[in-house]
């Protein structure tokens, strides 16, 4: 409701004033998160509802597909090449993919 934005505005606006001529963002976003209380205090609570509870037991999941997924084929050169990235754990070496700034 636009009466909780706006008194929550006027909250933060005093934190504002208060950090006046310094970086705020980092200091508002912890005094937002450390107060989320006091500024929710007034919130009306909306209650969730079970969306299960409209459902038959007696009908089974059935997946929406059937199919399997296909692996991705590569060809034998593309697994040499990988293989020759790779080090004995399957990763790649640290720095593989840094640009080269001396070319």
């Amino acid at each position: 409701p636009s009466a909780i934005k706006q008194s929550i505005l006027e909250k933060l606006m005093v934190e504002v004033e208060a950090n006046l001529g310094t970086a705020m963002t980092y200091t508002l976003f912890e005094y937002a998160k450390d107060n989320k209380e006091l500024f929710m205090e007034n919130q009306p609570v909306n209650t969730v509802t079970s969306v299960s509870n409209s459902i038959a037991i007696g009908t089974p999941d059935v997946p929406a597909s059937k199919k399997k997924e296909k692996k991705e084929q590569l060809s034998k050169t593309q697994k040499r090449k990988l293989a020759d990235k790779t080090d004995n754990k399957g990763e790649l070496p640290r720095g593989w993919n840094w640009v080269d700034v001396i070319k």
